[in-house]
């Protein structure tokens, strides 16, 4: 479980709550990496799917790697999304699907503030790197209605 000495834990940022950004990825893949990190730590996906979307930077092509336990999106070539429903993908901190709510707490160290432990998601932004944002990526873990986390999604913050 983690402790106030951990990397991996709850960080107080002054006004919010974060996790450092060595935290945000999952299976030795990380948010922002090239595209070509995918299928080198992980091998040929089982299929990629392609998808498009549209931000401040306009229309864009989203491809999808889905393996047996984790979905990758990559976005103008590079990690934009890596979400699993499966048990067998942990977080760094060692959270994965399958913890209840209180088991998800106990490892970041207490409940991030502003929320409540009833809400049905929740998500935690990466911290600053000396008091600069270097990243300003997310990490949702979503429950079920018994407090049992189903989903966990890493996101990049594009404009």
């Amino acid at each position: 479980m983690g402790s106030s000495d951990s990397p991996t834990v709850l960080v107080d940022g002054g006004h919010f709550d974060c996790l450092p950004v060595s935290t945000f990825g999952s299976e030795g893949i990380r948010l922002w990496k090239p595209e070509s990190t995918v299928s080198g730590k992980l091998g040929e996906p089982n299929s990629i799917t392609i998808g498009g979307g549209e931000d401040d930077g306009g229309r864009y092509d989203i491809k999808t790697y889905h393996y047996d336990h984790l979905q990758i999106d990559i976005v103008r070539g590079n990690v934009d999304r890596i979400y699993t429903m499966s048990n067998k993908v942990a977080m760094p901190s060692g959270i994965r699907v399958g913890y209840t709510m209180d088991q998800v707490v106990q490892i970041l160290g207490r409940k991030p503030r502003g929320w409540q432990g009833t809400e049905s998601e929740f998500s935690i932004v990466t911290c600053p790197v000396n008091g600069e944002w270097v990243q300003e990526d997310y990490v949702t873990l979503k429950f079920s209605g018994n407090k049992v986390l189903t989903n966990i999604e890493y996101a990049a913050n594009r404009p």
